[in-house]
């Protein structure tokens, strides 16, 4: 089926009037509640395409939303000198106002018949600009229009969403701070790259998203069982998902021995089948085991809450000569004692830290400015080239190089 097209079971951005979102899974025969926003059936999402703005119908049919007039707003000779703020202009009462609410809600007036009819009944309305026309419009139907933006999970929606919703499940990485990691860490795809994400698969998700047939990730993470829940929202098939090998920290120097357990000729069904249980759960983390000691991995990225220096002190050893290390950090300070260690040692060149800043800008005929409000800051960057490892003759080179240097 067309990627481009909302399946069955596909989790969705649903973006609202108001510019709230929330992320839905589209099951069959179902309803999707957005609030004040109206409910519409699932079934008739499924099928459309995605980035495609609906209007929600009375019964919970949906249909494309037509563009407004005020939308393309360009320059007149109008000017608003002669505009009063006064409330009287505005002719419908308080009350005909609310009984229209109250009729929108129940599907018998659609949002834009409530729109129509306060802009007709305002006497300013007439004498505004075409630019404050369109601001006026659009305020009213992100109170009353009942109309949805149906988003695709991709890493970049995902990532905005999630920066904006709550963003210490994702360690307050914003989205040109990730664009940098995955930059830096030069993936490409058939990289095998190891990875240490603790703000809930973002990072890993991301990974995952320039990986194709041939390149791996591999995930090490806290507890039996990794917390990687933001893939869960991305919609990547099976096969992409395989892709993804993750290995507990307390596994890390684990030794395997060979699978010697045997059953009892009388042993019942639910022991032979507890046998085969752990039969593969031993040949799966041998085999993930292998992976990791095979080592020379094409990139190291990191975003932990443990101390950085002792986390690439770990893993370091499993990094393949001339590639990169990255982590990330919410916090400066959190990264100095690992930027200072990097500096000094002689496995490691070109070593930055860097901070990234984004400014979003309104772009539209006319009037593009940059927006008033920003984020204050998307978190910090070490990155560094890691050599291989010098061979003995060479390490003893070095070594005298520096006793001659300090005497």
């Amino acid at each position: 089926m067309d990627p481009t097209l909302i399946k069955a079971g596909d989790h969705v951005i649903i973006r609202m009037p108001s510019n709230n979102a929330k992320i839905v899974c589209i099951k069959e025969n179902t309803t999707v509640s957005l609030g004040k926003f109206g409910s519409f059936r699932a079934n008739e999402i499924i099928g459309t395409a995605f980035g495609h703005t609906y209007e929600i119908e009375k019964g919970g049919s949906i249909k494309p939303h037509k563009q407004s007039s005020f939308d393309n707003a360009d320059i007149t000779e109008a000017n608003n000198k002669e505009i009063n703020d006064d409330p009287n202009s505005q002719k419908l009462s308080f009350e005909e106002i609310e009984k229209l609410k109250k009729q929108s809600l129940s599907g018998d007036v659609s949002a834009q018949e409530i729109i129509n009819s306060l802009t007709e009944n305002n006497e300013s309305f007439a004498k505004k600009t075409e630019f404050s026309k369109s601001k006026y419009i659009k305020r009213k139907q992100r109170k009353f229009m009942k109309s949805f933006l149906p988003l695709e999970t991709t890493v970049y929606n995902l990532c905005d969403y999630f920066f904006t919703v709550n963003p210490s499940k994702i360690r307050g990485i914003r989205i040109d701070t990730l664009s940098q990691m995955l930059s830096l860490a030069n993936v490409y795809s058939r990289a095998r790259v190891l990875a240490v994400d603790d703000g809930q698969g973002l990072v890993v998700a991301s990974l995952l998203s320039r990986i194709s047939e041939g390149g791996m990730v591999f995930g090490v993470h806290d507890g039996d069982v990794h917390n990687y829940d933001i893939l869960r929202y991305t919609n990547f098939c099976a096969e992409t998902k395989e892709r993804l090998l993750t290995l507990s920290w307390s596994k890390l120097y684990h030794k395997m021995e060979p699978f010697t357990e045997v059953l009892a000729e009388d042993a019942s069904e639910q022991d032979r089948m507890g046998r085969e249980r752990r039969l593969r759960g031993h040949t799966k983390l041998s085999n993930t085991l292998d992976n990791l000691n095979r080592g020379n991995f094409d990139a190291l990225v990191i975003s932990t809450n443990y101390n950085a220096r002792s986390v690439v002190e770990r893993l370091i050893p499993y990094l393949g000569g001339s590639r990169m290390l990255v982590v990330y950090d919410q916090s400066k300070e959190a990264l100095v004692e690992l930027f200072a260690w990097l500096r000094e040692s002689a496995s490691f060149v070109n070593v930055q830290m860097t901070e990234s800043w984004l400014r979003e800008y309104q772009v539209l005929p006319s009037r593009t400015h940059p927006l008033m409000n920003t984020s204050g800051g998307g978190g910090f960057l070490v990155s560094a080239i890691y050599l291989a490892p010098p061979t003995h003759e060479a390490a003893a080179e070095v070594a005298d190089a520096k006793a001659e240097a300090s005497n």
